[in-house]
């Protein structure tokens, strides 16, 4: 069987820290059937490759984008689909699909895959590119919503067909997350005490993240409970203008907070650091699909997010986790300390959680779905 030629097209190669579209093209990468498949990946901003995306071995091209609309981008990318042959490309966010169109449909007659990850990203889109990329997005192989919502909001916003539309929740390893762990030495080099209560929080600091007001209420839960701590995994951006790192260490500081917030910064060992912690803690002001919380459901952590679009369509209230009001301080600073308190309610919404990462989320699913459609959109290119 001829193998299907892969190329993942991404806006930017992170330099510090991966978001939801890298670890996804990541997840793909190393785990697509490579009986089947041969992966590479494209970016246009930051020339060096991330460390984890060199360990793939699988050809890596820069294709710098330096000015606002670029079409020597275009012409680069049609270049490597045809010097590499590529059959299928899987665009990540909605600039990249714009700019490998010319390359698929007019230089190579590909298929082209279009992946978006919030609801967001689409609305934001300024209405000459919804109608500008509406047009093209009709006469691609196929558009990718990584929940229902973000499906949807391809529909409407640029009027592609259901039958055009495919929705793909992104998944994770759920046995990586679900191992168990020695992680008595890594809570030791925390500082954390045996009798400590561990909060978390994984993401990136920027404001859609909403730390501050996570950090707010756990400032109230401190006030009544000393063996709580807050660990803070992810980093900001100098320069950036929706970085929040000073912001927030100026609150723990004025709080006098800085022995009980711990900032961790960037870290590969997530699956570790989770099973240091007893409550997990989502703030954003909105998601396409939280999979740092699906991680941390993984690992059958009790989670608490907020309700706001993509958190509360993965969390069950009360069932598989807690869903609290944006801005309400008090009902998120009850829910932590009902949940500090009662070590079977942590047990068992954590078990639920488990159980439903493992049904709906998984790693293995989410990678099964997308070679389903790179192989029926390759055959299809095929035949034309």
């Amino acid at each position: 069987m001829k193998r299907v030629n892969v190329l993942f097209v991404m806006p930017v190669m992170p330099q510090m820290a991966m978001g939801g579209s890298e670890r996804l093209v990541h997840n793909l990468v190393l785990r697509l059937d490579r009986g089947r498949f041969n992966p590479s990946v494209a970016w246009l901003y930051g020339n060096e490759a991330l460390r984890e995306f060199q360990d793939l071995q699988v050809p890596l091209h820069y294709v710098p984008k330096t000015k606002r609309v670029d079409c020597s981008v275009m012409q680069k990318l049609a270049r490597i689909i045809e010097s590499e042959s590529i059959d299928v490309v899987n665009a990540q966010h909605f600039m990249p699909a714009i700019y490998a169109y010319y390359g698929c449909h007019v230089a190579a007659k590909k298929a082209l895959v279009f992946t978006a990850h919030s609801r967001w990203e689409i609305e934001a889109t300024p209405l000459k590119w919804r109608v500008a990329g509406g047009y093209l997005l009709r006469r691609i192989g196929a558009s990718v919503g990584v929940a229902p919502d973000v499906s949807s909001a391809i529909q409407s916003i640029f009027k592609t067909k259901a039958s055009q539309t495919v929705t793909i929740e992104n998944g994770v390893d759920i046995d990586l997350f679900a191992r168990e762990k020695d992680v008595r030495g890594l809570r030791s080099s925390l500082g954390l005490a045996d009798g400590d209560i561990v909060i978390g929080i994984v993401a990136n600091l920027k404001k859609v993240k909403n730390h501050l007001f996570l950090l707010q209420a756990f400032a109230k839960v401190a006030e009544e409970y000393e063996n709580v701590k807050l660990l803070v995994i992810g980093r900001g951006f100098a320069g950036e203008s929706d970085s929040t790192e000073s912001d927030l260490r100026l609150f723990v500081e004025n709080h006098r907070l800085a022995e009980r917030v711990l900032f961790l910064g960037y870290r590969t060992d997530i699956p570790e650091l989770l099973q240091t912690m007893d409550v997990f803690c989502l703030a954003s002001l909105r998601e396409g699909l939280p999979i740092g919380l699906i991680e941390a459901m993984a690992a059958s952590l009790p989670v608490v997010g907020m309700n706001v679009e993509g958190i509360r369509d993965v969390i069950t209230p009360n069932e598989d986790g807690i869903l609290v009001d944006l801005g309400d301080v008090t009902a998120l600073k009850n829910a932590l300390i009902g949940l500090i308190r009662d070590e079977r309610w942590r047990d068992k919404l954590g078990r639920a959680g488990h159980r439903k990462a493992a049904q709906k989320y998984s790693l293995q699913r989410c990678v099964r779905e997308y070679e389903r459609l790179f192989l029926s959109l390759a055959d299809a290119s095929e035949n034309r």
